[in-house]
């Protein structure tokens, strides 16, 4: 039987990466029992010509449809429109700054082959080179960590968390998210739990994913994600899985996962260690004054920088 696949990708100010990702996706050679029926673009709010872009490509293969915001409306506007619109069984997420290595798509695709039971998978991120050489590393720890985590907790049937770089749900799993969702990622594995489902992590499917260029960056980057976890778990009453969390209610399985990366790269993982645990205390602090100040997340965060 032949599954329909459809992507979404969700674009801000995108330019000098669209044609990158759009290549990437159509060159992909999929298993015979897929096939790549459209992708859909939401340009939101662009400036720099992305939309253009889209416009001009699609004009030689049909299967690009271009969904234009005027207004930057934030990501969940996106996804809602992409939910709303697609036609696939599966559904590829992708975002607009990402780009997938060769076999990406495939690998993440095949998760859903011959198993109606699959409902959610993600691929592996890896970030981009940054031009700080101390966000580069942190972000290259913080980056395996948190794939070790995911890895660790699909084996066991435990997924509860998706990386919002890249990801695939079937048709059905979910018609639309909240409009101001931080962390769609989140969202969507613990709402896959709450039904039963776990998320598989597939390792092969590497997405690469853009650094934030200086601490200041990473941090706003940081303060952003913790709040939208807390949000997932006013939404749904659970929290995402991390590695933070595992220290809590899994201290063994999280042990297992430093010690890994511990033993593979000793003086990166003790430097991450030792910066890494103040700048997460202070996104943490940050986060309950954004809470204080405004309650509801905005639905357009600034672009980090």
């Amino acid at each position: 039987m032949t599954n329909i696949v459809s992507i979404g990708i969700c674009a801000h100010n995108e330019a000098r990466r669209i044609s990158t990702l759009l290549d990437s996706l159509l060159t992909e050679e999929l298993p015979s029992e897929f096939v790549i029926a459209e992708i859909i673009v939401v340009a939101s709010g662009c400036t720099d010509g992305t939309d253009r872009i889209v416009e001009e490509r699609a004009k030689s293969d049909p299967r690009l449809l271009l969904i234009r915001e005027t207004e930057r409306r934030g990501k969940s506007s996106a996804l809602n429109e992409i939910l709303s619109r697609h036609q696939g069984d599966i559904l590829v997420l992708v975002n607009g700054d990402a780009r997938l290595l060769p076999g990406s798509l495939r690998s993440l695709v095949q998760e859903f082959k011959g198993d109606d039971r699959i409902q959610l998978a993600c691929g592996c991120p890896t970030p981009d080179a940054s031009p700080s050489p101390i966000v580069d590393m942190i972000e290259a720890v913080w980056w395996r960590l948190h794939n070790r985590t995911l890895q660790a907790l699909s084996d066991r049937g435990l997924g509860n968390h998706c990386c919002d770089e890249l990801m695939a749900l079937r048709r059905g799993f979910a018609d639309s998210i909240p409009r101001n969702l931080v962390n769609d990622g989140a969202y969507f594995g613990v709402l896959g739990a709450l039904q039963g489902i776990t998320v598989r992590f597939c390792r092969d499917a590497i997405v690469i994913v853009e650094s934030p260029s200086n601490l200041n960056g990473l941090l706003q980057q940081r303060r952003r994600i913790v709040r939208g976890h807390r949000q997932v778990a006013q939404l749904l009453g659970a929290h995402p899985f991390t590695l933070e969390g595992l220290v809590r209610s899994d201290p063994s399985l999280a042990a297992r996962i430093v010690l890994s990366e511990l033993s593979h790269r000793p003086i990166e993982a003790f430097a991450f260690l030792s910066l890494a645990g103040p700048l997460e205390l202070l996104s943490h602090l940050l986060s309950i004054v954004d809470r204080s100040r405004r309650p509801e997340a905005p639905a357009a965060w600034p672009v980090v920088g």
